[in-house]
C-alpha cells in the first residue's frame, strides 16, 4: 500500500492515521441529507447523466442546495457499487494537502492505491506526483470512478491550478461534479466547447411555485403561496427558514426567522466580500432597485452597479427588476439584512441615501409612493410634506385613485402635516375611507377655522388648490361626489381657461371641469357632463391616471342610462384594460369596473354566474364616489336574489345599510335603504319595507323622490321605484300609478331610458294588480316600443308574474305584427329557463294541432286561411322555441309540456 507525501518536510500521512483523524474524516465524507429533506426530481434528473461527461459543474450562490443535492447524487452511485470520493473544500487546501485529502477519498472510496506501483519519491512538488499516482490508480481500476468536490471556490489559487491539470490529465474513467458560488478559474470552458461538461446554474436550483407547498410540507392556499414565492423568490434556504418556524406563532415565528436569516447571511452568504463590497452592497440595499444611473446619480459614481453585477457569488440573490429587466433588485432577505446591518454601521449615511434618493425621483418624476417612502424613511418631515403636497388629495385621487389616497395615510403623522392644511385635508379622507368618520369631521372642522374657511393656506401655499381639496373633502365626508353641487362649484372655483404654460392654472381647470363632470352626471344632465369631461381632458394629458377611468366611467353610465348600450360596452371595456395596465392592484377600481359591467349585463337580462364571495366583497369595498358603492351593492343584491333567493339578498342589503349608516352619507343611505325596502316588499315583506321606510326617513313626497337637483339620478330612481312597489303592495294603486306615471315624465325630460322603463314596468303592475288590464296592456305595449334598439329587458324580468300574463294577454290577441316578435321573446325571457317550457302563441297552437293529424302545409293554409309561407313562418318560430327541427317531434314536445291536448 502505498503512502502520500502532504508537504515538503516529507511527513508522512498513513491510512491508519487519516482514520484516526475525525477531521479527515469530515473532509472526505459527504454530509448526511437532512431530516426532512425534500427531493428535487427534475434537479436530480439532470444530474443523472455525470457519468457519461468529464465534468458536471454546479454554481449558484450560498443557500440554494448544492451540497445537499450532490449527498444525494452520491448515495445513487455509491448504491450502484460504484467509487464515489468527496472531498470538502475549504481556503486552508494547498496543494499538498489537497493531493493528500484525494488520496485519502479515494481509499475511502474503495480504490486500491497500491495497484499504483511504487511509493512515492520526494519531489520538488510532491502533490504533481500524488495526482500522478492518483490518476494511474483510477486508470488501472478501469471502472467508472466519481469525484466530488465541493466549494471549489474556497481553494487557494495554487491549488485551483491542480484542480484544472486533474480534469485535463485525468484518465477517462474520472468523472468530476464540482460546486462552487463562483468560478475561482478552473478551465470549464474548454470542458464545455468539447461536450464533455454541463454548468447548472442558479436558475436550476430556484424552487418553482409549483413546489412550495411540497417543499413546505404543507398546503397553501393561493393568496398565501404568492405571498410566499414573492418573500423567498425561490431561494430554497428562505424556504427552509419558512418551514423551520412554521409551528410557531406570528411574533415568535417572525424573530426566529429573523435571526436565522441573520446568521445565516452574515456568516454564510457575504463570507468572502471585503469590507468594500459590503459597504458598496449595503448602499445599493437603500435603492428599491438597482437602476444604473439612479445609483450613479445618487452615489456620484459610475460603478456601483458593475461593482454589485461583477460578483458572482450573488448572482442569484440578484433579480431583475419587477416589470424591467434592465434593472436589478436584491432578494427581499438580502435587502432586509444589508439595510440592519447599515441603520447599526451608519445611520446618518442611510438617512442622508433616502434623501437623496428622494430629490432624484422628484427630478425624474417618480412614483410617488416610492417618493414618499425615501422621504419618510429619512425621517425629514418638511420633505416628506412637501413631496405630498405637490399633488394634494384631489389631484392625488385624479392621478392615481383611491388606493393611493389610503396608502399615503401611512406617511401621514400629525408631526408631517402641521405646517400643511392640504395634508390635513388627506388625512381626513384616509380616516374616512378607515371608518372614522367622528374623527375625520372633527379635523376637518378644526382645518376649517386654521385657514379661515379655506380661504389662507401656509405661508406659500396656494390657496385656491386648498379650495379644490377642501371641496373635494367636504364632498367625501358629507356624501361622496355626488354631493358636489353644480351652481357651487361655479361659484367657488374661477371660470376661463389659465394663459399658456401655466401649470397651476390648468391643473385647477382640470380639477374644476372634472368635478363639474361628476356632478352633472349625478343630476342627469348628461350633455353637460360630457362637455365638462372633454374640457377637463383637453388640460390633463397625462396617459395612465385615474382620471381617464373616472371620465369614462361617467361617460359609460350616462351611455347606459339613456340606452346607448354599444358606447357604455365600449366605454367600460375601456376601463378595464386601463385598470388591467395602470391599476392592477387597486381594489376599488376593479371592482367598480366589474360592478358596472355586471349591471350592463343584468340590465339586457344577461345574467351569469357570480361567485358569492366575489358578491360580498364588492359590498364591503370603501371609495370616495357612493355612485360606484351603490352600483356594487345592487349588482350584488340582484345577483344573490337571482341565483341564492331573496333572503340572502335581504340579509346583504341589511348589512349594508348598517355599514352605511356610519357613514353618516345619507344620500347613499337613501339608495341602499331604498333597495332593501324594494326587496323586502319583492319578498312579501311590505311591513317590514314600511318599517324600513320610517326607521330611516325616507321622503314619502313626489317632488322629494324625483328631485334632480339635491341628490343623484340612481338615488332618484332607487327611492320613486321603492316607493310605487311600496305603494302598490299596500293597495294605494291611484298614489302608485300617479308617482309611476310622474316619475316616467322625469325620466323622459332627462333622456333615462333606464329609468323610464322601470317606471312603465311598475306601471303595468300596478295597472293589472289594480284589476285595469287594459291599462296594463296599454303600458307592456308602450314598454316594447320603448325597448327598439334598447334591449333592457329586465324590469320585466323582475316582475315575472304579473309580466307573463299581461304578455300572454297580448299575444292572445290580434296584436300588430311588429308587436309579436318582441312579445315572444319577452316572454321567452320571463318564462325562463328554469321552466323548460316554451311559450306558443294561439296561432303556433292551431298549427301544431293541424300538424298533429297528418296535414300537409298547403291543407293547413286553406283551413286558416292563410299563405303557405305564413306556415312556414310559424313553424319556424315552433322549431325555435322547442330547439326542434322536426314537425312530429315539436308535435311530441308541446303534447308533454301541455301546450297540446
Amino acid at each position: 500500500m502505498s503512502s502520500v507525501y502532504i508537504g515538503h518536510g516529507q511527513t508522512e500521512m498513513s491510512k491508519s492515521t487519516a482514520n484516526a483523524s475525525g477531521l479527515l474524516k469530515a473532509k472526505v465524507l459527504p454530509p448526511e441529507l437532512p431530516s426532512r429533506y425534500v427531493s428535487r426530481p427534475a434537479l436530480l434528473q439532470r444530474l443523472e447523466h455525470t457519468m457519461e461527461r468529464r465534468v458536471t459543474v454546479l454554481q449558484a450562490p450560498a443557500g440554494f442546495g448544492k451540497t445537499t443535492v450532490m449527498a444525494d447524487v452520491v448515495r445513487a452511485r455509491k448504491r450502484d457499487g460504484m467509487v464515489v470520493a468527496w472531498i470538502s473544500l475549504d481556503v486552508e487546501d494547498t496543494p499538498n494537502l489537497f493531493g493528500s485529502y484525494l488520496a485519502l477519498a479515494l481509499e475511502r472510496a474503495g480504490l486500491d492505491l497500491g495497484l499504483s506501483g511504487s511509493p512515492v519519491t520526494r519531489s520538488a512538488w510532491p502533490a504533481l506526483q500524488q495526482l500522478g499516482t492518483l490518476a494511474g490508480a483510477i486508470e488501472q481500476h478501469a471502472a467508472p470512478c466519481l469525484l466530488v468536490l465541493d466549494e471549489v471556490d474556497r481553494l487557494p489559487r495554487r491549488t485551483v491550478r491542480l484542480v484544472d491539470l486533474l480534469l485535463e490529465h485525468a484518465p477517462s474513467n474520472l468523472h468530476v461534479v464540482m460546486a462552487f458560488r463562483s468560478n475561482p478559474g478552473v478551465n470549464v470552458g474548454t470542458h464545455l466547447l468539447s461536450g464533455g461538461a454541463i454548468v447548472l446554474g442558479t436558475e436550476s436550483f430556484r424552487v418553482q411555485r409549483a413546489d412550495i407547498d411540497r417543499f413546505l410540507g404543507r398546503e397553501l392556499s393561493r393568496k398565501e403561496r404568492a405571498e410566499i414565492e414573492e418573500r423567498t423568490a425561490g431561494w430554497p434556504f428562505a424556504l427552509m427558514v419558512y418551514r423551520s418556524v412554521g409551528g410557531a406563532d406570528a411574533e415568535q415565528a417572525g424573530r426566529e426567522a429573523a435571526e436565522l436569516t441573520r446568521n445565516y447571511i452574515g456568516l454564510h452568504v457575504l463570507r468572502d466580500l471585503s469590507d468594500k463590497e459590503q459597504a458598496c452592497l449595503f448602499d445599493l440595499a437603500v435603492f428599491d432597485c438597482i437602476d444604473g444611473s439612479l445609483v450613479d446619480a445618487v452615489l456620484g459614481s459610475n460603478d456601483a452597479r458593475m461593482l454589485l453585477t461583477a460578483l458572482p457569488a450573488l448572482d442569484g440573490l440578484l433579480l431583475p427588476g419587477k416589470g424591467d429587466d434592465a434593472t436589478k433588485r436584491l432578494h427581499p432577505l438580502l435587502r432586509e439584512y444589508c439595510l440592519d446591518a447599515l441603520s447599526v454601521a451608519n445611520p446618518a449615511r442611510k438617512r442622508s441615501l433616502h434623501t437623496k434618493i428622494a430629490r432624484e425621483l422628484v427630478r425624474r418624476g417618480g412614483q410617488l409612493t416610492a417618493l414618499w417612502r425615501h422621504a419618510g424613511a429619512a425621517a425629514d418631515n418638511d420633505l416628506l410634506g412637501e413631496l405630498i403636497e405637490r399633488s394634494g388629495p384631489f389631484q392625488l385621487w385624479l392621478h392615481e385613485g383611491t388606493a393611493r389616497l389610503a396608502s399615503a395615510g401611512r406617511f401621514l403623522t400629525r408631526e408631517t402635516t402641521a405646517r400643511y392644511p392640504r395634508l390635513d385635508l388627506l388625512r381626513c379622507i384616509v380616516l374616512c375611507l378607515s371608518l372614522k368618520w367622528d374623527e375625520a369631521e372633527t379635523l376637518f372642522q378644526t382645518i376649517s377655522q386654521r385657514t379661515d374657511g379655506f380661504t389662507r393656506d401656509r405661508d406659500g401655499g396656494n390657496a385656491e388648490a386648498l379650495a379644490v381639496d377642501a371641496m373635494f373633502t367636504r364632498a367625501v365626508l358629507r356624501g361622496g361626489a355626488d354631493r358636489l353641487l353644480p351652481h357651487e362649484l361655479e361659484s367657488r372655483f374661477p371660470a376661463g381657461d389659465p394663459l399658456p404654460g401655466d401649470e397651476e392654472g390648468r391643473a385647477l381647470a382640470c380639477a374644476r371641469h372634472t368635478m363639474l363632470c361628476i356632478a352633472c352626471y349625478e343630476r342627469a344632465s348628461f350633455e353637460e357632463s360630457a362637455r365638462h369631461g372633454l374640457r377637463a381632458q383637453a388640460h390633463f394629458r397625462k396617459d395612465g391616471c385615474f382620471f381617464r377611468i373616472v371620465l369614462d366611467a361617467c361617460l359609460g353610465m350616462a351611455a347606459m342610462a339613456q340606452g346607448r348600450v354599444q358606447e357604455a360596452v365600449e366605454k367600460y371595456r375601456d376601463i378595464r384594460r386601463a385598470t388591467r395596465k395602470f391599476f392592477p392592484a387597486d381594489p376599488w377600481i376593479s371592482a367598480i369596473s366589474n360592478a358596472l359591467t355586471i349591471e350592463l349585463d343584468l340590465e339586457r337580462n344577461r345574467v351569469r354566474a357570480v361567485r358569492r364571495k366575489t358578491l360580498e366583497r364588492l359590498t364591503q369595498l370603501q371609495g370616495v364616489w357612493a355612485d360606484g358603492y351603490s352600483t356594487s351593492v345592487a349588482v350584488s343584491a340582484e345577483l344573490l336574489f337571482e341565483q341564492c333567493g331573496e333572503a340572502e339578498a335581504i340579509q346583504l342589503l341589511t348589512r349594508s345599510v348598517d355599514r352605511v349608516r356610519a357613514t353618516r352619507n345619507r344620500s347613499l343611505l337613501n339608495t341602499i335603504s331604498a333597495l332593501l325596502a324594494d326587496y323586502l316588499t319583492q319578498a312579501g315583506q311590505s311591513e317590514q319595507a314600511g318599517a324600513v321606510w320610517r326607521d330611516h326617513a325616507l321622503p314619502c313626497d313626489a317632488a322629494e323622490l324625483l328631485d334632480l337637483e339635491r341628490q343623484s339620478w340612481r338615488t332618484m330612481e332607487a327611492l320613486s321605484c321603492a316607493r310605487i312597489r311600496l305603494l302598490e303592495a299596500q293597495g294605494e294603486f291611484d298614489a302608485a300609478g300617479e308617482l309611476a306615471h310622474n316619475l316616467g315624465r322625469v325620466a323622459g325630460d332627462r333622456g333615462l331610458v333606464r329609468t323610464l322603463l322601470r317606471g312603465i314596468a311598475l306601471s303595468m303592475s300596478v295597472a293589472h294588480r289594480a284589476g285595469q288590464p287594459d291599462r296594463a296592456l296599454e303600458r307592456l305595449v308602450g314598454f316594447i316600443r320603448a325597448t327598439r334598439g334598447v334591449d333592457y329587458t329586465r324590469p320585466l324580468v323582475r316582475q315575472r308574474e304579473v309580466s307573463r300574463l299581461v304578455l300572454q294577454r297580448l299575444l292572445d290577441t290580434d296584436c300588430d305584427d311588429d308587436l309579436r316578435p318582441a312579445a315572444e321573446s319577452l316572454l321567452a325571457q320571463v318564462v325562463g329557463p328554469e321552466t323548460g317550457s316554451p311559450y306558443f302563441s294561439p296561432r303556433e297552437r292551431e298549427i301544431l294541432t293541424h300538424v298533429a293529424r297528418g296535414l300537409r302545409n298547403k291543407e293547413i293554409a286553406e283551413l286558416l286561411e292563410i299563405t303557405e309561407e305564413g306556415v312556414r313562418y310559424h313553424l319556424k318560430n315552433i322549431y325555435r322555441k322547442t330547439g326542434i327541427n322536426k314537425r312530429a317531434e315539436a308535435v311530441s314536445r308541446a303534447q308533454a309540456i301541455g301546450s297540446l291536448s
